[in-house]
This record gives C-alpha cells, structure tokens and sequence, in this order.
C-alpha cells in the first residue's frame, strides 16, 4: 500500500520531467541543423542561396576541380572535432547547386533492391558529379533507395532556374516539389514542402518569401538582395548560430560568402578562377579580413558559451526536480508511517 502510494505520487513529476527532457532534447537535436535555402530567378539571373545554421566553430570550403570522375565543384561545410571535414552543400561547374534542410521524420516504403542514397554510391556526390540539369537530378534520384524514413529535404537549383525539393511524400515515396518554370522563387526551411499541413511554417520562410515577391515588382534580384534576405533570416539565438550564408550567381559562376553571421563583408568567389588553382580544403575564415573572422569566432564562441550554459540549466533543474519529488515521496510516506503506528497503538491500548 506504501509503495503504491509513493509511486502514485511520484507518477505525474516523472511524467512531467519525461516530457520537459525529451521537448529538449528533440529540440535542440534539430535546431543546429534548421538551414534556410532559395532559388530565385528573374530574366538572365539564376541565384540560390543557403544559410548554414550548425553547432560548430570550423566552416570549409572544398575545391575540387574537373577530372576524369566527373565535373568540377565547390563544396560547403565545416570541420568535426576529429579533423573529419563533412560537406552540407555543393555547387558544380555546370551550374546545379544543392543543400540540405532538416525537417520531422517521415516514414517511407523500404526500396531495399535500390542502393541506399548514402551508402558507398551516394546520391548527393553522384549529381555533384554527373547532373548538369534538375531533370537529371530527379532521374538519378528515382534509382535510390532513401531507407524507411526521411528527416530532411534535398533543394536543388540548376543554372536555367528550375528547382526542386525532394522529400518524403505523404505515400511513402520520394516527392520532388518543383519551382514553377519562369521567373520565380522557391523557398525551403524546416517543414517538409510535401506535406506542408504538418508544418509549422515559421518565420524565415515567411520573410524570404515576403521579401523574393518583391522581385515581381520593381526589386531587381542582385546578389547583394540575396544577401539582404540571408541575413533577415539567420539565426543568432540561445540555442542555434548561422555559421555562414552563401549566394550563388548560376549564370555567371560567381560566389558570396558570409562568415559566421557577419553581414558587413561578403567574400566573392569565380568558380572557373578557383577550380583552376586545384584541389584543396580551406578554412572559410581565411577567405575574410581578420576583423570579420575574428568577430565571428567571437560571435560563435559566445554563442556555444550561452548554449551550453542553457543545457547546464535545464540539467540542473531537472535533476532539483526530481530531487524535490523525492523529498515530497519521502515526507508522505514517513508520515503515512507515523500515523499507521498511531492507529497499532490505539488499537493495542483498546
């Protein structure tokens, strides 16, 4: 009877405290990766642009010139702990660029006969390499198998201005959400562009694509505009840090880098001038001033210092908590002691 009562109590501050962690943690598990990307095209300009929202202090860039495996590119990413350098997008010579957006989980149905899309042939390299048009890219995407579960969505552009974003589809297979052909727009951020009812639709989308109708009208679609819409959508907060923003010029081969939300300098970059030095990686800083760099590093280093003081935060208040359940279980059951011995004792006496 005792530790049915005690658990009774218990039951609902554990449940409470279940639901506190988990919120956090699924919370904070999605949010380094809640990238913001677009196509827009207006006349001859064909721009995509990116930013990369991540927990980590290290962007790169990779340069990786035409060969016999395929065509040349440029990749984006950043550098892990281990010294490991992991690519979250790419722009090849032909003008098709890609990154990636987080999004829920999806279920999908298992296509085991196909190659795994990240297995040892990966999708993502293979049209860096071989797809000069998002026709392409969707017709290599059909030969892979994206497992029994999607949590994210591929946007990719090519130099003519068609896109598309490939997610998980509400009947378990891959959907390709295509931009309307012409001058236009496409917008992706963290709800998949399939299955736009399980949103939520937030902020960032909002603002770019506010901000892209304005192309319809008078505003001319620039790099520098590009640029503008980067940076009203990055994300500088408790708990995420927009490492870098980059716009691509399709047509002409141009790159616009911006270093670790520093909107003050931009970085230009031709492709054809860069893939003609050879292959390397590099640190993105050292494509900046010092100043930019240095604030940057700064910018982030208070960043991780707030967000792992939050993490500490939430810990400890969790574990006081459970700490303060324990204390109410243990007073009520003591007391519910006293009071049974009391009652033993009357009845001795009667």
């Amino acid at each position: 009877m005792n530790t049915y009562l005690g658990l009774k109590v218990l039951r609902l501050p554990i449940l409470a405290l279940l639901a506190i962690f988990s919120t956090w943690f699924l919370s904070e598990s999605a949010k380094p990766t809640s990238c913001t990307i677009f196509t827009a095209s207006q006349g001859e300009t064909v721009l995509f642009g990116n930013n990369e929202d991540w927990h980590n202090p290290n962007p790169m860039i990779g340069f990786f010139p035409p060969s016999s495996a395929g065509f040349g590119s440029i990749h984006f990413g950043h550098r892990d702990s281990n010294g490991q350098v992991n690519f979250e997008g790419a722009v090849n010579d032909q003008g098709l660029a890609w990154d990636v957006n987080s999004t829920p989980r999806f279920k999908l149905n298992p296509h085991p006969e196909k190659p795994y899309y990240l297995g040892a042939q990966n999708y993502l390299t293979t049209i860096t390499k071989e797809a000069a048009s998002i026709e392409e890219a969707i017709l290599i995407a059909r030969k892979f198998s994206f497992g029994d579960s999607f949590s994210g969505q591929i946007h990719i552009v090519d130099a003519s201005g068609d896109a598309v974003v490939i997610s998980a589809g509400s009947d378990g297979e891959m959907a390709f959400t295509r931009k309307e052909a012409g001058d236009g727009y496409l917008v992706s951020t963290n709800f998949n562009l399939a299955i736009p009812e399980r949103g939520p639709v937030d902020f960032r989308f909002d603002t770019a694509n506010s901000m892209l109708e304005k192309t319809s009208a008078s505003q001319a679609l620039t790099p520098k505009f590009a640029g503008e819409i980067l940076e009203a959508v990055h994300l500088k907060t408790l708990t995420t840090h927009t490492l870098y923003s980059n716009v691509v010029d399709l047509k002409n081969g141009n790159i616009y880098l911006y270093y670790m939300s520093q909107y003050d300098e931009v970085a230009k970059l031709n492709m054809a001038e860069e893939l003609s030095k050879g292959q390397r990686i590099v640190e993105m800083r050292d494509l900046f001033t010092p100043g930019i760099a240095e604030n940057g590093d700064a910018s982030y280093r208070r960043f991780e210092i707030r967000f792992k003081a939050a993490q500490v935060t939430v810990i400890a208040a969790i574990l006081a908590m459970i700490a303060g359940a324990v204390v109410v279980v243990v007073k009520k059951f003591k007391r519910r002691q006293q009071a049974e011995g009391a009652g033993d004792e009357d009845n001795i006496r009667s």
